[in-house]
C-alpha cells in the first residue's frame, strides 16, 4: 500500500512539473513570437516603473514633435508666398528701373508757347496733344493692375482655413481692397496735379502710414487695406511650444513694411489719375486749362522732373521694401532653422526612451531560442519518466 502511495505522489508531482514547463514553454514561444517578455505591463515586476516614466516621456515628445511639425508646414508656405512677394517685387522694380530709363512716354506732339508780350520766339513746351500714355508707361501701369491683386491674394494666404501672415487672428483675412486706398490715392494726386500739395508732400504721404506723425492724408494701415486687429496691432503673435519652457515665435503679418510699401506703390501706379505725365491738351489751346493736368510746373521740363521724382521715390521704396522682405524671410528662416534643431533632439531623446523600453520590454530572441530548446529537451525526459512510472505495479516491481 505505501509503495502504491509513494507511487501515485512520484507521479502527481511529475504531471505537475510538466504542466509547469508546459506552461514556461507557452510563455517562451510567446516571447519568440513577440519579441516580447511579457504581455502585460505588470509582468515586468519592479521595471514597470521605469516602461511607464519612458512612454510618458515619449508621449511628451511626440507631441512637441506635431508641433513642430505643424508649424514648419506653415513656415513653409509662409516662405513660399514671401518668396513669390519678393519675385515679383523684383519685376516690378525692374520694370520701373527701365521705364526711368526710357525717353517719351505720352503719346502725342508737343505743345509750344510763344509769350506774346516778349519780342523774343521762346517756342517753350507747355504739354501734349494727347493725355494717352505712351507704351512705357502703359506698361508699367498694366503690370501694377494686374500685381496688385495677385500680390493681395498672396497676403492672404491660407494654410488650410487659417490665415498666415494674419497673427493669431487666424479666422479672418488680414488685407481686403475695399477701394478705400485707390481713391485715397487718387485724391493725393488730384491735389498733387492741381498745386495744393507739393511733390515732397506727396512723396510723403505715400510713406507716411500714420497719421497721428502729424500727417493727416498718410496712407494708414486702415486705409490701405489691412484688417482691423493687423491695423491696429492688436493682432497677437503667433508661437509654437517645441520643448519645455521653450517657445519660438514665427509671427509674419500682412502689414509689415516691405508688403505694405510695395502695395502702396502698385496702388499708386494703377491708378487712373496718374497720367498724363505733362498737361494735355486735346481740344482746348494754351493760356486756356489743359483738358487733362500733368504733373505740377509750367513746362515740360519741369512736369516731367516732379513727376519722375515722385516715381524715383517709389521706385526707391519698393527697392527698399524687398530689402525689408528679405529680413522677414530670415526670421522665419531662423525660426524653422532652431525648430530642426529641437527636432533632431527629440528624436535622439526618443532614441533613447525607446532603448530603455526596449531594454526593459523586449525578449533577447536569440536567448529565448535556447531556452525553449533546453526546455524541450527537459519536457521530453519529464515525459518520459512520468511514462515509465505509470508503468510500475507490484508485480513488476517483484
Amino acid at each position: 500500500m505505501a509503495t502504491g502511495i509513494s507511487t501515485l505522489g512520484r507521479a502527481l508531482q511529475q504531471i505537475e512539473l510538466i504542466q509547469m514547463q508546459q506552461g514556461r514553454l507557452n510563455d517562451l514561444n510567446t516571447q519568440l513570437a513577440t519579441g516580447k517578455k511579457t504581455q502585460s505591463l505588470s509582468g515586468l515586476g519592479t521595471d514597470m516603473l521605469t516602461s511607464n516614466r519612458a512612454r510618458a516621456d515619449i508621449r511628451t515628445i511626440q507631441t512637441y514633435q506635431t508641433n513642430i511639425s505643424q508649424a514648419n508646414t506653415r513656415i513653409e508656405q509662409m516662405l513660399n508666398s514671401v518668396d513669390e512677394f519678393k519675385e515679383q517685387a523684383k519685376n516690378f522694380a525692374d520694370v520701373l528701373a527701365g521705364f526711368m530709363a526710357e525717353g517719351n512716354h505720352q503719346k502725342g506732339e508737343v505743345v509750344y508757347y510763344d509769350d506774346p508780350l516778349t519780342p523774343e520766339i521762346e517756342n517753350t513746351p507747355i504739354g501734349m496733344t494727347s493725355a494717352e500714355p505712351g507704351n512705357g508707361l502703359q506698361t508699367v501701369t498694366d503690370m501694377a493692375d494686374s500685381l496688385f491683386e495677385f500680390m493681395g491674394n498672396l497676403l492672404n494666404s491660407r494654410q488650410g482655413e487659417r490665415y498666415i501672415f494674419a497673427g493669431a487672428e487666424t479666422q479672418n483675412p488680414p488685407f481686403n481692397d475695399n477701394g478705400v486706398l485707390g481713391a485715397s490715392v487718387s485724391t493725393l494726386l488730384t491735389s498733387w496735379k492741381s498745386e495744393t500739395i507739393t511733390t515732397d508732400q506727396l512723396i510723403s504721404d505715400f510713406q507716411d502710414r500714420t497719421a497721428t506723425a502729424g500727417n493727416p492724408d498718410a496712407l494708414t494701415d486702415t486705409v490701405v487695406g489691412y484688417s482691423s486687429a493687423v491695423a491696429s496691432g492688436s493682432a497677437k503673435d503667433v508661437f509654437v511650444r517645441v520643448d519645455d519652457g521653450q517657445e519660438l515665435e514665427y509671427t509674419a503679418l500682412a502689414n509689415e513694411t516691405g508688403f505694405r510699401d510695395v502695395m502702396v506703390a502698385l496702388s499708386v501706379f494703377r491708378n487712373e489719375n496718374l497720367p498724363p505725365i505733362v498737361d494735355a491738351y486735346t481740344s482746348s489751346t494754351f493760356p486756356a486749362p489743359p483738358d487733362a493736368n500733368g504733373a505740377p510746373g509750367e513746362t515740360n521740363d519741369e512736369m516731367q522732373e516732379n513727376f519722375f521724382a515722385m516715381v524715383g521715390s517709389l521706385s526707391t521704396m519698393v527697392t527698399n521694401a524687398i530689402d525689408s522682405i528679405d529680413s522677414t524671410r530670415n526670421r522665419l528662416e531662423t525660426t524653422r532653422v532652431q525648430m530642426e534643431e529641437t527636432r533632431q533632439k527629440h528624436a535622439n531623446d526618443k532614441a533613447l526612451f525607446d532603448n530603455i523600453i526596449g531594454d526593459v520590454e523586449d525578449a533577447d530572441i536569440n536567448e529565448v531560442a535556447v531556452r525553449i530548446n533546453a526546455l524541450q529537451l527537459n519536457l521530453e525526459a519529464s515525459l518520459t519518466i512520468t511514462g515509465r512510472v505509470q508503468q510500475l505495479s507490484l508485480v513488476n516491481f517483484i
